[in-house]
């Protein structure tokens, strides 16, 4: 006999991950500690992943994903239970949050920048040092050397990978 059955309002099912739904149980879904159901059944067959449906007194059924399953085989006229701990899956409380797609609408302008911030600094500044290399007092073979050691650190797939697209760029203004 169940000491508890007064205190057992909750009637549910246990749904295997193939979609087989178990007889009815009668537990209390509750919240001390997080999401739980104990059920007074020493056979139980429930493994965690699977769902516990809750029948809502509307006709509606609520879906738990069941996380942990924990056996107590019972102690004097306390009988055998499982204490499940349950994870409601319509929940928005830990659902990531939705990012907004923003819409930039830029006219007769110069110099804007829009996106990953540091990329396209780095990538400003690669191209700064491939127009200082070309401007400067250095002879034909210093600048080619100058620029094959920055040819070489752009083909590494470690940094081509982080610069994405912009070392087409400049691969371009290398000449390369």
């Amino acid at each position: 006999m169940n000491p508890f059955a007064s205190l057992q309002n909750d009637t549910v099912y246990i749904e295997s991950s193939n979609g087989e739904r178990s007889v009815a149980y009668k537990t209390a879904i509750g919240t001390q500690g997080g999401l739980s159901a104990t059920i007074f059944e020493k056979a139980l067959d429930v493994e965690e992943g699977w769902k516990l449906m809750r029948v809502l007194p509307n006709g509606k059924e609520e879906s738990y994903t069941i996380l942990e399953t924990n056996y107590n085989a019972g102690l004097h006229s306390i009988p055998a239970s499982w204490k499940l701990k349950l994870k409601k899956d319509s929940s928005l409380l830990n659902k990531p949050p939705v990012h907004k797609n923003t819409t930039i609408n830029i006219s007769n302008s110069q110099g804007i920048q829009v996106g990953d911030h540091n990329t396209q600094n780095i990538e400003t500044g690669l191209k700064e040092l491939v127009e200082r290399i070309n401007s400067s007092d250095i002879n034909d073979s210093e600048k080619q050397e100058a620029k094959s050691a920055l040819r070489k650190l752009m083909d590494n797939p470690v940094v081509a990978g982080v610069l994405g697209g912009a070392t087409s760029g400049i691969l371009g203004l290398l000449g390369g």
